[in-house]
């Protein structure tokens, strides 16, 4: 069984940061990159762009962090029984290396899924944590073996899953398909093509959703108001929100709040 011994997803850090562990830890530890950070690697440091991935195994020397204030990233500590141990080393994942999965934003979601499993009292939360991490090593390993898109569109990829990972963490932003087309240098149709070829969904439907799992969060777990939950969403207006809620969510947003209380 995989065993996780912490986890977190979303992390951010108030203060630039600076962490090294000399001597390294005693489990394995994947950190996920979503902000402009360093590493040391062999000696030599490194520029970690967002969407970045690092592998320790135990007992490595670690040293990264972050020279600006608000550095974020989701990290999990685990370790592995033998007979795991073999299961994990035929997936071939690099460590002590910079790589860059495809699809790093669903990475991240299973992150979350897992930290929450983690979090709870469930009986089987042992088993489902289980689960989880060889779902997300599966889909690692997935990703990157297989980019999306062809040859020519490949080269894009980064650059879009960066601007995913944008939204998803600030779904409140003003966000339109012109305004991030034209921050590649792309036309807003070959922009919503791409998108839609590598996420399988529109950018508008991701903006849509990242905005009202948002929504969801603050009516489940804050005594804020509808509209005050609306505006800190990035709705230009309380009716919108209610509307595109009830469409895509199946209630109302009182509704939802009540059923989640």
């Amino acid at each position: 069984m995989i065993t996780i011994n912490s986890c977190g997803h979303n992390s951010h850090h108030r203060k630039p940061c600076n962490i090294e562990h000399k001597a390294g830890v005693e489990d394995h530890l994947i950190l996920l990159i979503k902000k402009e950070a360093w590493c040391f690697l062999n000696g030599r440091k490194y520029l970690l762009h967002p969407n970045a991935l690092l592998l320790f195994p135990p007992k490595t020397y670690i040293h990264y962090g972050c020279d600006t204030i608000g550095y974020s990233d989701d990290w999990i500590h685990f370790t592995m029984e033998e007979e795991d141990l073999c299961f994990f080393s035929s997936l071939h994942i690099p460590s002590c290396q910079i790589i860059y999965p495809y699809d790093f934003h669903q990475l991240s979601e299973y992150v979350r899924l897992l930290s929450d499993n983690f979090h709870s009292a469930s009986a089987y939360k042992r088993q489902i944590t289980d689960s989880f991490m060889r779902i997300f090593l599966y889909s690692l390993k997935e990703s990157l073996e297989n980019p999306p898109g062809n040859s020519v569109t490949r080269k894009y990829y980064q650059s879009f899953s960066g601007l995913r990972t944008q939204i998803y963490n600030n779904p409140a932003n003003p966000w339109t398909i012109h305004g991030l087309a034209a921050s590649l240098c792309l036309s807003p149709s070959y922009f919503q093509h791409l998108y839609k070829d590598f996420f399988h969904c529109s950018c508008q439907q991701d903006i849509i959703t990242a905005r009202l799992k948002l929504a969801k969060y603050y009516l489940a777990t804050s005594t804020m108001g509808i509209g005050e939950i609306a505006d800190f969403c990035g709705y230009e207006n309380e009716l919108h929100f209610m509307r595109q809620f009830k469409k895509f969510v199946g209630v109302t947003p009182t509704n939802y709040r009540r059923n989640a209380k």
